[in-house]
């Protein structure tokens, strides 16, 4: 009987066949590739989407822009009715800010009340024409540029009126700007720093009188008001008491006058109850009562 030696060659396991193993991948990367192929198809589709409501949107800016140009764009929203403006709102086209240029906050504040505009209207039911006349009905505001800026802002460009003196008539104490436009009523125990005209009529020809004692100093320092006098001419009040009688017409030149012989003479310094310009380029001062009567006088030319 032969023996088989040790060390021997042995015979190789025999390896188990990838048959079965291939046929079960197969289904996974079958699986695997359709789930691929759907997500780049949903990705495919939700961009078409984006890109489409992209160019609709884009196709709807140039719309509105075109018909804003030719002016036809308020026809088309008021023949599409509200139905369209509630939908164009839904879409982006509301208000969302209304922004006021050229006042301080305190007026922008009273603008976008006066406006009627709210949060979230459509843009294109706003009136720019009525809502500028809204606005311009604010004694403060002088003149206002409204403008719908898309999708949704509204611009409004104020031109302010400034405060410019204190006007006082029947009893109540006014704030005026230049026209002679009433801003608002005054503190009485703490008015602004603002000249001081006063009477019926004063308002209307405020610029006159402030401007031509604005050129002389040394003048104005001394009034503390000016009064009109039968809407055709000007009383000032001086900080003594007394009044300084203007003639109609050229009132600086009568100031000028008036700069002139305080220049000279200190006119001002006088104890007098009146200083009358009304004469041809004389002034005629009138003494108070009681130091005319003890100088036996009652008038002194100077």
């Amino acid at each position: 009987m032969s023996k088989v030696a040790r060390g021997g060659s042995r015979k190789a396991p025999r390896r188990k066949s990838n048959h079965r193993s291939a046929a079960v991948s197969a289904p996974r990367r079958l699986r695997n590739w359709a789930e691929a192929q759907f997500r780049s198809a949903r990705y495919r589709v939700a961009n078409a989407a984006r890109m489409g409501a992209m160019a609709a949107a884009a196709l709807l800016l140039a719309t509105i822009a075109g018909l804003t140009l030719f002016g036809q764009l308020d026809d088309v929203v008021r023949l599409g009715g509200e139905k369209i403006t509630v939908r164009l709102a839904d879409m982006g086209f509301a208000v969302r800010s209304v922004d006021v240029t050229g006042a301080g906050d305190e007026i922008a504040h009273s603008i976008v009340l006066a406006t009627e505009v709210y949060d979230g209207q459509s843009l294109f039911s706003v009136d720019p024409g009525a809502v500028r006349a809204r606005v311009e009905a604010l004694p403060m505001v002088r003149s206002a540029t409204v403008a719908r800026l898309w999708p949704d802002r509204i611009s409004i460009v104020v031109e302010t009126r400034e405060a410019f003196a204190l006007w006082q008539v029947d009893g109540v104490l006014n704030i005026i700007d230049r026209d002679g436009i009433v801003l608002a009523e005054a503190d009485v125990m703490n008015p602004p720093a603002l000249p001081l005209v006063v009477a019926d009529g004063a308002n209307e020809s405020v610029v006159e009188i402030v401007d031509a004692l604005a050129r002389f100093p040394a003048i104005r320092a001394h009034v503390v008001g000016a009064v009109r006098v039968a809407q055709r001419r000007w009383n000032l009040r001086l900080d003594s008491g007394a009044d300084v009688k203007l003639p109609a017409g050229d009132v600086q030149a009568s100031i000028a006058i008036l700069a002139r012989l305080q220049a000279e003479r200190g006119v001002l310094r006088l104890a007098a109850e009146s200083f009358d310009l009304r004469g041809q380029g004389d002034l005629i001062v009138r003494a108070l009562p009681d130091r005319a009567a003890a100088a036996g006088m009652r008038e002194h030319e100077a």
